[in-house]
């Protein structure tokens, strides 16, 4: 597992000034719409502590300092370079002061029991080495009442056709676009094939509930492409 997550570290270390750019054209941007599927659930200002988990160059971290007035964010991510980029997109959104980076692996997370109101997760789950360890800790760490909120790539669109054109798009598209721009074909192959590689909706319900979270729910968006799941810890 350390192995594991210290390729994944360098392949995002490799494409981290690339990374914010290459995300808004292959999503076409749709991808700051999903991000506010989590921001609509947060209270806009209840003090509350937030754990971001995978947070990459920190887009979602960001716009949760900014509406929720009083959050308070612990960002999370094994990639130096990626949180070196955040830190600066949050300095120049002037939300700094409210969230602070660290260098964790989400399968050993040196918080206390019981210390967050929420834990979020935008297009990490899927690379999580141990993803039942992973969640075990995130339910340890989160407080009674606590809420986790997970966006994530499908596997299988609902829609056939838009399940071909999805194939497509991942197995050639992807890769093109985000070698072209990155220079790293190698990350764009890993990242569509890491959403191949996935576990089916169903199965990912199925671990939530069995770490212990009660309530759990998910929500296909776009076609099925992306998939919104919320659950509370007892």
């Amino acid at each position: 597992m350390e192995k594991e997550a210290n390729a994944q570290s360098k392949m995002f270390d490799n494409i981290a000034d690339s990374y914010d750019k290459i995300n808004h054209i292959l999503s076409f941007n749709i991808d700051k719409n999903w991000r506010k599927k989590i921001i609509a659930h947060l209270p806009q200002t209840r003090p509350i502590q937030i754990l971001d988990v995978a947070t990459g160059t920190g887009d979602l971290a960001i716009m949760m300092a900014k509406h929720s007035k009083q959050a308070r964010i612990t960002a999370i991510d094994i990639s130096d370079n990626m949180m070196e980029i955040a830190i600066k997109k949050a300095d120049k959104e002037n939300v700094a002061n409210k969230i602070v980076f660290k260098n964790n692996n989400v399968t050993n997370l040196p918080f206390d029991d019981n210390t967050f109101d929420y834990c979020t997760i935008s297009f990490g789950a899927r690379n999580f080495a141990d993803l039942d360890k992973a969640l075990g800790e995130i339910y340890r760490c989160l407080k009674p009442g606590g809420k986790l909120f997970i966006i994530e790539f499908s596997k299988k669109p609902s829609n056939k056709i838009v399940e071909i054109l999805y194939k497509l798009y991942s197995k050639v598209w992807i890769p093109f676009i985000g070698g072209l721009i990155s220079k790293n074909k190698g990350a764009y192959t890993y990242l569509p094939n890491s959403i191949s590689k996935f576990i089916h909706w169903s199965v990912f319900v199925k671990k939530l509930k069995t770490v212990g979270f009660s309530s759990v729910h998910h929500k296909k968006l776009t076609f099925g492409i992306v998939i919104f799941y919320e659950g509370t810890k007892i």
